[in-house]
């Protein structure tokens, strides 16, 4: 009876990790430019879903 209710325990554990990643999900982005310099670096994405478009500057 321990073991049963050790491995249902791991079995909702696993489907519960599996729920939260399905729902966080993945970003739908496509690198357009991305670009490295000693003093910094400069990366353009755009959304796939929105066609949004962002610009992130390091420096």
């Amino acid at each position: 009876m321990n073991s049963f209710l050790r491995s249902m325990r791991s079995l909702f554990a696993i489907a519960t990790l599996f729920v939260g990643f399905a729902i966080v999900g993945c970003d739908n982005k496509e690198t357009l430019l991305d670009v490295e310099t000693p003093d910094g670096g400069v990366e353009v994405e755009r959304s796939l879903d929105t066609g949004e478009i962002t610009v992130d500057v390091d420096e």
